[in-house]
């Protein structure tokens, strides 16, 4: 794929690890929590399609398009817990075309049952290396918690759109070491 973006440093063959959790590329094997997660309107309801997906053949169809967008690292990797096996959500990079320009994205989907529990921030640190320069993760005004885990990713907000009808503001960084 070419883009604007910089080139991943390498591919994790085997997934990641962190203290607490185990990360891995998407596959098939997480429609149960992918479909749970789109099924549920309190964990859709700030996106930027916060319509909750209640039909399982859709919830496939969408996690089948993310899983062929995987290149390298870029794309989105299930989150669990080492400990008891549980999908808690999902993190990961995707490229988007933006009026300024080509973009990674930086996001995180995760499972209402375990909010508050520091879970989209862990991933998120151990995806950032991964991605040298910049990224950017597009964020309601009103989604605070998110707006928390980019500030303690490093991110500052860089501007304010219109992102599907959402206002959104643009979180920015650069991958290593900021």
């Amino acid at each position: 794929m070419s883009g604007g973006y910089v080139r991943p440093l390498y591919a994790p063959e085997i997934g990641l690890q962190r203290a607490r959790l185990d990360l891995r590329l998407l596959s098939e094997d997480d429609i149960d929590a992918w479909a749970d997660f789109l099924g549920d309107p309190e964990a859709t309801r700030l996106l930027h399609t916060p319509a909750p997906v209640r039909d399982r053949e859709l919830a496939l169809a969408g996690l089948q398009r993310w899983i062929e967008m995987i290149e390298g690292p870029i794309g989105m990797y299930s989150l669990t817990v080492r400990d008891t096996g549980e999908t808690v959500g999902f993190v990961g990079f995707v490229p988007r075309d933006h009026p300024w320009g080509q973009e990674l994205e930086l996001g995180w989907l995760i499972r209402p049952q375990f909010w508050g529990n520091g879970y989209a921030t862990e991933g998120a640190r151990a995806l950032k290396p991964l991605v040298p320069g910049r990224f950017v993760s597009m964020i309601r005004v009103e989604n605070e918690a998110s707006a928390n885990v980019a500030r303690k990713l490093g991110m500052t907000v860089e501007r304010e759109v219109d992102y599907h009808g959402f206002k959104t503001q643009v979180w920015a960084t650069r991958a290593s070491g900021e």
